[in-house]
């Protein structure tokens, strides 16, 4: 389980750039000395840049003689079409890793995959995660570390506002364009559905990586809806809105969405790797 490795730190916007432009340079680089100096961070902040790139699945660890930190195939794909993460595909894909690694990241596994409630507050949210908590696990988390996760999250997702700022003072995180989370009245916050008009070249590449993990072609409209990993729960989308984007990703992809009276199924026509077709899109510049 992962719970408070980001040092209270939500991701900021340059932080996977400039983290993936020292690691391809120096392998050791979080390992140096000086590491936090040439990122212009502090210590802590370092371990958090470091923490983020590693749950997004951007770098891995290898150990040989020492340990490294080496970009993942994913990470040298982005790297060379976005390298400044300007496009909300790619935030999109990096959401989705983020939000079904349950090992790493528990908190945000938890809040898109478990956590059924559209509306809440952050007292409400500690208070289900510490029960979630205690039924799945046996080591015990303490109640500051859920706490510093819920604020962290909330921080991750939701717009700031900006007003009467300076520059210097905007610290803005990159997940606050998906428009997932929004702030209403006071204290409480609601789940957004996704208005992303390219979603869904986004849902499937998703799609193709659940695939992929789970050794599985086929999934159920019910799994598609309200399973773990898939897009009525990391997207925020429902019945109706999955339905549709269906109907518009068979036009483009090899996705079958056979509906009977008794079972709806989606199966994946394909033996092509998400991977490859991630870098078929950025070619394609679908994104655009």
């Amino acid at each position: 389980m992962g719970f408070g490795q980001h040092q209270t730190f939500y991701l900021r916007q340059q932080w996977i750039t400039k983290g993936l432009t020292e690691i391809k340079k120096n392998p050791r680089f979080f390992y140096e000395p000086e590491h936090f100096e040439i990122l212009g961070v502090g210590k802590n902040m370092a371990k958090s840049i470091r923490h983020w790139l590693n749950v997004t699945q951007l770098i891995e660890e290898k150990r040989s003689i020492k340990t490294e930190f080496v970009m993942t195939d994913l990470a040298k794909v982005i790297f060379q079409y976005d390298p400044y993460i300007k496009t909300r595909y790619t935030l999109y894909i990096l959401h989705y890793l983020l939000v079904t690694e349950k090992n790493e990241a528990s908190t945000w596994y938890w809040f898109f995959n478990v956590f059924n409630e559209r509306v809440f507050s952050k007292q409400m949210l500690v208070e289900k995660l510490k029960n979630w908590v205690e039924e799945n696990f046996e080591k015990e988390v303490s109640l500051n570390s859920l706490k510093r996760d819920v604020d962290c999250l909330i921080q991750l997702y939701t717009a700031k506002e900006y007003i009467n700022q300076t520059p210097e003072d905007v610290i803005k995180s990159p997940f606050e364009s998906l428009g997932l989370i929004h702030q209403t009245i006071g204290t409480n916050f609601v789940k957004s559905e996704t208005h992303y008009s390219l979603i869904s070249n986004v849902l499937y590449i998703t799609l193709l990586r659940y695939s992929e993990k789970h050794n599985i072609k086929e999934v159920s409209l019910n799994d598609l809806i309200n399973g773990e990993e898939l897009w009525g729960k990391v997207f925020n989308l429902n019945r109706d809105a999955i339905i549709e984007q269906l109907e518009e990703v068979q036009k483009h992809y090899p996705v079958i969405f056979t509906r009977t009276n008794r079972l709806d199924v989606i199966r994946l026509n394909t033996d092509s790797s998400w991977l490859n077709e991630i870098k078929v899109a950025y070619k394609n510049e679908v994104f655009k």
